[in-house]
C-alpha cells in the first residue's frame, strides 16, 4: 500500500500549518529525504521532507491550504498501487518481553552473603562493572549503606588508571575512528525519520556534520574519565560508548533507555559509561564539569573532565564562572568548544568581536587553541595533550572545534539563515566524506570496505529501533521511582 506523507509535529503550540508549495508534480520519482513541499507556519516557512521513496502519487493537500499535525498531505508509493483512502495511524508495536537487563542479572549471581552492608541493586551492578569487593568497601550512608560514591572511590583507589600514551594510527584505530562517525551519522538519520514519521515522541537536536568532535575528543579519553553535554548529546553518547540501542530505548521513553525513558533526546547519559545525563540549558553543564574536576582533584583521583559546550555559551555567565574556577584551581577539565559558527539562528562572530573564540582562555590565564574541528585525527591529538596536561594536575584548556552543522538547530528548522553557497562548501568538507578519502589514499579502505561498515552499521541501528519499538511502555507508577525525597 502507498506511504501517506503526513505534517510532523512542528513545535510546542503549532498545530496548524499552510501548505505554501509544491516542489514536487505527481508522477514525479521521489527519494527519501527529499523535499516535497514548503510549510508556512507563524514563525518561519519550513522544507516538508518525504519519508517514503516511489513516486509521488497524489497531492491531498493544495497550496494555500490549512493542515495540521498529522494529517496526510500526500501519498508515496510505486506506479500503480492503490490509495486507500485515509490509512490509520501506523499500528502500535505488540510488546514483546525484552531481554533481561544486565543489571538484574548481575543482582542474580551475586551472593548477596558476601556483603553485610545494605546495598542496593544499581550499586552492586556497578561494583561489578568495575570489578570493585563490595566486602572491602566502607558504607558512607546512613546506617552504613554502600552509597555510588563510595563504589567510584574504592575503583579508582584499586584500579589507578596510567597515563595514556598516543595512540598509534593503526589501521584498525583509524577504521575504529571512522565507524563511529558513520555510527552518529546514521543514526542520526534514522532517528530523524522516525521523527518525521510520527513515530518518535518528543522533539530532537541533531549532530550531523560535528561527528568529528565527538569522536576525536571521546577516543582521547581513559574509562574512568567523565564527560558532559549539550543539548544536542547524542553524538556524545555514543561517541562515549553508550550504545544506540540504550539510546534509543530512551528516545521512544521507554523504562530500559539509558536514562530510565525520563531523559529523552537532550538529557541522555550514562555515568557508568562516563557521561553525565547531558543537560540542555546553555552553558549549563560547564559549572558541572568543573564541579566533576574538583571532586576529582580532592579525592587525588587521576580522572578528567571533558565539557562539550556549543559556541553561544561562551556569552553565558556560566561560561565565564566555570572557566574561571577551573583556572584558579588548576583542575583537571578540558573545555571543548563546538563552533557551528550559528547559535541557533544567529551568526556567533556578529555577538562577539573576537575573532577566536579561543582567544577567551587568556582572560583566565589557561592555553587556547582553535582546530580543523572536521579533521577527526587533529581533533584526537589535540584533545588528547590536552587531557593529560589536565591529569598531570596543569589545569585546563580551551578549545574551539570549527565545524558546522548540516542540519537545522532542530529539526522545525528549515535552515534559511544558512547562505546556500556556505551550505554547498560545508557538505564539501563534512568529516566523514573527508576521512573516507583520507583512509583510501592511505590504502587502508577501499569503497567495498567503507561499503560494508555502513552496512553494518545500518543493521545494527535497525536492531535497536525495533528493540525499542517493542520493549513495554512505562506504567504509571513508574513515575514514582528514581525519586529524591
Amino acid at each position: 500500500m502507498a506511504n501517506a506523507i503526513k505534517l510532523p509535529d512542528m513545535g510546542t503550540n503549532v498545530e496548524e500549518c499552510t501548505l505554501q508549495s509544491w516542489r514536487v508534480k505527481v508522477g514525479d520519482p521521489v527519494k527519501r529525504g527529499q523535499v516535497l513541499a514548503e510549510i508556512e507556519t507563524d514563525k518561519a516557512t519550513a522544507e516538508l521532507e518525504s519519508t517514503a521513496e516511489g513516486i509521488l502519487l497524489q497531492q491531498i493537500a493544495q497550496p494555500g491550504q490549512k493542515v495540521s499535525t498529522g494529517e496526510i498531505l500526500a501519498y508515496v508509493g510505486q506506479p500503480g498501487e492503490v490509495i486507500e483512502g485515509t490509512p490509520a495511524p501506523p499500528p502500535k508495536p505488540s510488546v514483546r518481553t525484552p531481554l533481561p537487563a544486565p543489571a538484574k542479572a548481575a543482582v542474580a549471581v551475586t551472593p548477596p552473603t558476601k556483603v553485610s552492608a545494605r546495598v542496593s541493586p544499581v550499586v552492586r551492578n556497578l561494583a561489578e562493572k568495575m570489578g570493585v569487593d563490595l566486602a572491602r568497601v566502607q558504607g558512607t550512608g546512613q546506617g552504613g549503606t554502600i552509597t555510588r560514591e563510595d563504589v567510584l572511590r574504592a575503583g579508582a583507589q584499586e584500579k589507578p588508571q596510567p597515563p595514556k600514551a598516543a595512540q598509534p594510527e593503526t589501521p584498525e584505530f583509524l577504521l575504529s575512528l571512522y565507524r563511529q562517525m558513520v555510527l552518529i551519522r546514521q543514526f542520526e538519520e534514522r532517528v530523524k525519520f522516525l521523527f518525521l514519521e510520527g513515530i518518535m515522541p518528543g522533539t530532537i537536536h541533531q549532530y550531523q556534520g560535528q561527528e568529528a568532535v565527538a569522536v576525536g575528543v571521546c577516543s582521547a579519553l581513559e574509562a574512568r574519565d567523565v564527560i558532559t553535554s549539550t543539548h544536542r548529546p547524542h553524538g556524545h553518547a555514543l561517541a562515549r560508548g553508550l550504545t544506540a540501542e540504550s539510546l534509543l530505548h530512551e528516545l521512544f521513553g521507554k523504562t530500559t533507555g539509558c536514562c530510565r525513558g525520563k531523559g529523552g533526546s537532550m538529557h541522555v547519559g550514562d555515568l557508568e559509561k562516563g557521561m553525565a545525563p547531558a543537560i540542555a540549558i546553555v552553558a549549563g553543564a560547564i559549572p558541572m564539569a568543573t564541579g566533576f574536576a574538583l571532586a576529582f582533584k580532592m579525592k587525588k583521583e587521576p580522572r578528567v573532565a571533558v565539557c562539550f559546550m556549543g559556541d553561544g555559551a561562551v556569552n553565558e555567565g556560566a561560561f565565564h564562572e566555570g572557566v574561571n574556577l577551573g583556572a584558579v584551581f588548576s583542575l583537571p577539565v578540558v573545555y571543548v568548544i563546538e563552533n557551528n559558527l550559528y547559535s541557533a539562528s544567529t551568526p556567533i562572530f556578529d555577538m562577539v568581536r573576537v575573532k577566536k573564540l579561543s582567544d577567551r582562555a587568556a582572560a583566565y590565564g589557561i592555553p587556547g587553541v582553535t582546530i580543523d574541528g572536521n579533521d577527526v585525527l587533529a581533533v584526537h591529538e589535540t584533545a588528547r595533550q590536552a587531557i593529560e596536561r589536565a591529569r598531570r594536575g596543569e589545569g585546563p584548556t580551551l578549545i574551539e572545534c570549527m565545524t558546522y552543522r548540516i542540519t537545522g538547530h532542530s529539526r522545525r528548522d528549515p535552515c534559511n539563515y544558512q547562505p546556500e553557497e556556505e551550505r554547498k562548501q560545508a557538505l564539501e568538507k563534512e568529516p566523514i566524506r573527508r576521512f573516507a578519502s583520507l583512509l583510501e589514499s592511505k590504502g587502508i579502505a577501499d569503497q567495498a570496505k567503507l561499503d560494508s561498515i555502513r552496512q553494518e552499521v545500518d543493521a545494527e541501528i535497525e536492531r535497536a529501533v525495533k528493540s525499542a519499538m517493542a520493549a513495554p511502555d512505562p506504567l504509571p507508577q513508574d513515575a514514582l521511582e528514581d525519586l529524591f525525597v
